[in-house]
């Protein structure tokens, strides 16, 4: 009898350590204190979610990648940069309202994108100064039957950590389209009508 409750005790301590090692190893994996350690994390989660849930459907990799599309990104940042010109006359509501749309729509584009990638996928440089205290990390993403695509990541510091608020894909800076079709849209319509747009994205990549 004593043998089976020191063997419950022994099972259940390492249940509990095995928990504790667990998150121990989600807070590292989700690493932001450089520039690189950032960009490490994000590739690094999307190459374990691939190989983890190979066969996951859009919405289910979205929800795993919430956590981590989250704690790389500055997206209440970039989503107020989009509206610079509108922002200061926004509710508070409003600005919720567009943000939760626009993260809807990021962390669904990673989802859709980056399915099938691999440790091979990512190469990246070291980080580089860029103007105004942010720093700069290329990457070049390799894919089957196409050629390369290079992007230069924009960080910068915020909450203690650095965060992605820019990504240059071969010349282009996604938040400069980002933002010419978002005032393309409220020159014509509402804060109302983009939402809509952006929710209509989301529901087409998935």
């Amino acid at each position: 009898m004593g043998r089976s409750i020191d063997a419950l005790v022994r099972t259940a301590f390492m249940v509990f350590a095995a928990a504790v090692a667990a998150r121990g190893v989600a807070a590292a994996e989700l690493a932001t204190d450089t520039p690189d350690a950032t960009i490490a994390t994000l590739h690094r989660g999307l190459v374990e979610l691939a190989a983890d849930k190979p066969s996951a459907t859009v919405e289910e990799r979205y929800r795993a990648l919430v956590p981590l599309v989250e704690a790389t990104h500055d997206l209440p940042y970039i989503a107020e940069f989009a509206l610079r010109r509108q922002w200061p006359m926004l509710s508070t509501a409003d600005r919720e309202r567009f943000i939760a749309a626009f993260e809807r729509l990021s962390v669904t584009t990673y989802a859709s994108r980056f399915k099938n990638v691999t440790a091979a996928t990512f190469e990246s440089t070291a980080a580089a100064a860029a103007d105004n205290g942010r720093m700069q990390v290329k990457t070049t993403i390799a894919r089957q039957n196409a050629a390369a695509v290079t992007l230069e990541y924009l960080l910068q510091q915020h909450d203690g950590g650095w965060k992605i608020i820019n990504i240059v894909a071969d010349g282009v800076s996604d938040l400069a389209l980002k933002r010419a079709e978002y005032q393309r849209i409220l020159a014509s319509g509402t804060l109302d009508d983009l939402i809509k747009e952006l929710d209509a994205q989301t529901a087409r990549l998935r």
